[in-house]
């Protein structure tokens, strides 16, 4: 069984974060409501460290990010498909030429 880190050994870095009477408020809100459905306490900075990771993951221009797997899979998406449809037309084109010989 693998051992369990320490909240305090995960998280080394410290950065200060200012934050508007509202998001507070919502904050504080999202806590009350997880803690009841979860009946566990849940911390503030969990729920930013999740918004945070939730932010991170959903931009296109982070290598490694979500958004940026799927712009990469649907550049490949698209180029395979433009490559089915050129062999496509290849064999319409040659099963043409074969019906027309046939009819010769």
């Amino acid at each position: 069984m693998p051992l369990k880190r320490k909240k305090s050994e995960l998280y080394t870095e410290r950065q200060t974060v200012s934050l508007t009477p509202e998001q507070m408020r919502r904050l504080r809100e999202l806590r009350s409501v997880r803690a009841r459905k979860d009946g566990s306490l849940v911390h503030t900075t969990d729920l930013i460290r999740d918004a945070v990771n939730y932010y991170l993951a959903a931009q296109e221009d982070l290598p490694g990010s979500r958004r940026a797997i799927a712009k990469g899979i649907e550049a490949k998406v698209d180029a395979l498909d433009g490559k089915v449809d050129a062999v496509a037309q290849m064999l319409a084109v040659f099963i043409e030429r074969v019906t027309r010989r046939r009819e010769q």
